[in-house]
Formats: structure tokens, C-alpha cells, sequence
């Protein structure tokens, strides 16, 4: 089973209203994505994160279970993350709320049951605050018998201790074995693939747009060319492309911490992109079910 560790939180999707302007609640979360994602490509999943008892925390827990997704949450009464969405031209900007919240608040005695799972995925704005990301980050250095898969998902705006930030991601990608960046990722980084995976990283998987995506490995590369789709918005689209991946990987048995063939990358690759290419073009972060592709 795969674990994904990371927020979860409400998606406040701008809306018209009779009334004008308005906003409708969906959930998601970068790694609620992810897990979602993989549940509905039928890879056995579950979710820790820190949830909260309150009627937006009930909505995430149902929606987990909905799609086939185990709950291994630290639930409590504190208020769920908001995340207030922008669209431009179909490309989403967030203003989070998310002081003092269930998600925020998480801590490393709040670790999960660790049994049964054979992978471990984490990233989101979970890697940036405090004291949720000593907690992921704990989680990933506690057990590095498991294959882990990191998308920092970087969001500047969201990052109030750069130094500290830029810390843990060195001592993640250590222990890392896949990679998900996307181009403004690594030049926000300032990094380039090589840098990567020169910090410990098996495979780096390179997203750029509408120029597809990349598996880069200390071997060489894998393309992978981005599907024609009218784009709704990119709302959870790089979360769905990690499950894919990820998927594609774990049908070919190859989600087992060694370094992929080709073969293999591409499969998981194709797979990642074929599933993101649906979500673009659906409103909000909505990752197809495995009958769809």
C-alpha cells in the first residue's frame, strides 16, 4: 500500500451566483489529490494527514472513502485549512487560511500506522509550515527501508522561513527516491535535474507544461509529450500526474526503491499524463477513475 502524508483542505472555487461572485467548497489538498487520484486508478492507498472533526473535515473523509482511499488521519477539533482559488486564463493562484488548523497543527507524535505500507509519497505546502512539516518530515527520515516519492509543489507566497525550507528539502531529497518538479519548481530551486539528482534522488520527473514531461535518471531521460485537451483550469493536475506515476510504477512492480527501466518510466509516464490530461479538462482537482482513460 501507498501512503501519502500531507494536507488536506477545502478548494474555495470562485463561482457565479445570482448574487454575484462567490465561492464553492471542493476538497483538496496536493496530497488529498494525490491519494484521491491513486484510489480511483485502483493502487491501494491511504492518507495521514491532520483532519478536523468539523463539517469540512467530515466532507474530506468521506470523499477519501469514496474513492477507495484508507484513512490513517489524526483527527482533531480544530478548523480545516481554507484555500481561496484565483483563476487566470485557467491557471490557479490560492490565498490559504490556515493558522492554528487540524492540517497545520499536525505533530510528529501524531505518526500513523505504519503497517502494510510498502511506499511513501509526500510534498504540498505541508513542507513549508510548521509544525506539519517537522512531522512529514520525521515520518520520511523514520523509515528509509520505503521507496519515497517528494512533489515540493513549491508556492513561495506560502513559505515564510526560505532557509528553513530549502533545509528540509535537502534532507528529503537525500532520502528521496523519485522526484516530481515542475520547471518554475527548479528554477525557484535554482537548480537544474543534475543537481537533483546529484543530492541523492534515483529519478526526477520534469514537468513543463504543455511540453509534456520528463524521467530523468543518472542513465539518461524518458519524454514524454503533453495530450491536446481544451484546459478548464490546472487545478490538481500535477497532483493527478503524481498518481499516475506513481500507478504506473506499482502495476509494473517496479514502486520497490530501484531505479526504473525505460520501459517502465514511460509506462508510468504515459499513464501520469493520460490521467492529467482528464482533470485539466474538468473544473477543480476531479482525477478520473481508471475506466475513463
Amino acid at each position: 500500500m501507498i501512503l501519502c502524508a500531507g494536507e488536506a483542505l477545502i478548494d474555495m472555487l470562485p463561482r457565479d451566483t445570482a448574487d454575484g461572485p462567490g465561492f464553492y467548497p471542493a476538497t483538496g489538498g496536493a496530497v488529498f489529490n494525490t491519494a484521491i487520484a491513486l484510489g480511483r486508478l485502483g493502487a491501494p492507498v491511504a492518507l495521514h494527514t491532520g483532519l478536523s472533526s468539523d463539517l469540512f473535515g467530515q466532507r474530506l473523509s468521506d470523499a477519501l472513502a469514496a474513492s477507495g482511499v484508507e484513512n490513517r488521519a489524526a483527527v482533531s477539533e480544530r478548523p480545516t485549512t481554507l484555500a481561496f482559488v484565483t483563476l487566470t486564463d485557467g491557471q490557479a493562484e490560492y490565498a490559504f487560511y490556515d493558522e492554528n488548523t487540524a492540517g497545520r497543527m499536525l505533530s510528529p507524535q501524531d505518526a500513523p500506522d505504519m503497517a502494510g505500507i510498502a511506499a511513501l509519497f509526500i510534498g504540498g505546502i505541508s513542507l513549508a509550515v510548521e509544525p506539519c512539516a517537522a512531522a512529514y518530515e520525521a515520518l520520511a527520515l523514520s523509515r528509509p527501508d520505503l521507496p519515497v516519492m517528494i512533489d515540493p509543489n513549491i508556492r513561495p507566497g506560502f513559505i515564510n522561513d526560505e532557509a528553513a525550507f530549502r533545509a528540509r528539502l535537502d534532507r528529503l531529497f537525500a532520502v528521496a527516491d523519485i522526484v516530481k518538479l515542475s520547471d518554475e519548481d527548479l528554477a525557484w530551486l535554482g537548480m537544474g535535474a543534475g543537481d537533483v539528482l546529484a543530492a541523492g534522488v534515483d529519478v526526477v520527473c520534469l514537468t513543463e507544461g504543455a511540453s509534456g514531461v520528463r524521467a530523468i535518471t543518472a542513465k539518461g531521460e524518458v519524454h514524454v509529450p503533453a495530450r491536446r485537451v481544451t484546459v478548464v483550469d490546472t487545478v490538481g493536475a500535477g497532483d493527478t500526474f503524481n498518481a499516475g506515476f506513481m500507478a504506473g510504477l506499482h502495476d509494473a512492480g517496479a514502486l520497490d526503491g530501484n531505479v526504473p527501466s525505460d520501459a517502465y518510466l514511460r509506462a508510468a509516464l504515459d499513464l501520469g499524463v493520460a490521467a492529467a490530461a482528464v482533470t485539466v479538462g474538468r473544473a477543480g482537482a476531479n482525477p478520473p477513475w481508471r475506466a475513463e482513460l
